[in-house]
C-alpha cells in the first residue's frame, strides 16, 4: 500500500478510536488488529500510542477493549519492530501504573506490561535502553 494512503487510513482509525460511539471504537479496534501486520511500523506505533493513552486515561467502558487490542498486537509484532513499540508504549503504561489510584487502570497496565515482558524477555535483557529496570523495581511492593 502506498504510504500516503496508509497514513490517511491510520489517521481515520485514530479518529474512530476517539469517537463517542462504543460501536465505532470497537470496529476500529477490530480493524486495527486485522491490519496490524500489514502496516508500516511508524503508523502502527502511532496507533498503539493512542490506544495506550486511552488505556491510561480513557473511559472505563473502553479500557479493556484497547488493552486487549494492544496485547493482541504485541503478540503479533515482529521482534524487529518491538524496540520502537516498547519505547513508545512502556513509558505511558508505567505512568498509568504509578500515577493512578484506579485499580482498573493499574490492572490493565500490568497486563500489557506482562505481555511485553513475556513476549520480548530476551530482547529486554539484551537492551538496557528499552526498560528502566530501577523504575521497574520500585513497583514491586516490599
Amino acid at each position: 500500500m502506498e504510504e500516503g494512503m496508509e497514513k490517511k487510513i491510520c489517521n481515520a482509525f485514530i479518529a474512530h478510536l476517539n469517537d463517542k460511539s462504543l460501536d465505532v471504537q470497537g470496529n476500529a479496534v477490530r480493524c486495527i488488529q486485522k491490519i496490524s501486520s500489514r502496516i508500516r511500523e511508524k503508523h502502527l506505533i502511532m496507533i498503539m500510542e493512542v490506544m495506550a493513552d486511552i488505556v491510561v486515561s480513557g473511559e472505563k467502558e473502553t479500557r479493556d477493549i484497547y488493552s486487549l487490542a494492544i496485547r493482541g498486537i504485541i503478540g503479533e509484532i515482529s521482534e524487529e519492530n518491538a524496540p520502537s513499540m516498547i519505547k513508545a508504549v512502556y513509558p505511558k503504561l508505567m505512568l498509568g501504573f504509578g500515577n493512578t489510584k484506579s485499580e482498573d487502570v493499574r490492572e490493565e497496565c500490568v497486563d500489557i506490561l506482562a505481555q511485553i515482558f513475556k513476549r520480548f524477555n530476551i530482547l529486554l535483557l539484551k537492551r538496557d535502553d528499552l526498560v528502566k529496570k530501577d523504575e521497574l523495581m520500585l513497583t514491586i511492593p516490599n
